[in-house]
């Protein structure tokens, strides 16, 4: 997301150095609708009962929004290895309860 806000940005320099003018609102909306598809619901959100909408809070939201995948994906990291160990944990106990009809699996 960095990558493509700092590219947006860029841009919008080089058209401002040719004199090109646009309202804080316009930009806003430009790099909103610059996102991927898989951004259309933050951008639903952020659009729905809005009158004016702000190029940093858009860029906060999206920084945001990066964070919180970041956070889930090391969250699943950790959990997925959490379940392992205790997988194996079972497996150990159930191995010296050969011949043992109940299971607790």
């Amino acid at each position: 997301m960095n990558a493509h806000i700092t590219m947006f940005n860029q841009l919008v320099a080089d058209l401002l150095n040719l004199d090109v003018k646009f309202e804080v609102e316009d930009l806003a909306l430009m790099l909103l609708s610059s996102l991927p598809d898989e951004f259309e619901h933050l951008e639903t959100t952020l659009l729905h009962g809005k009158e004016n909408v702000l190029l940093d809070a858009v860029c906060s939201a999206l920084y945001s929004h990066e964070l919180r995948k970041q956070n889930k994906m090391k969250t699943r990291s950790t959990t997925s290895e959490e379940t392992l160990v205790a997988r194996g944990c079972q497996q150990s106990q159930t191995k010296g309860r050969r011949g043992s009809s109940k299971s607790k699996g």
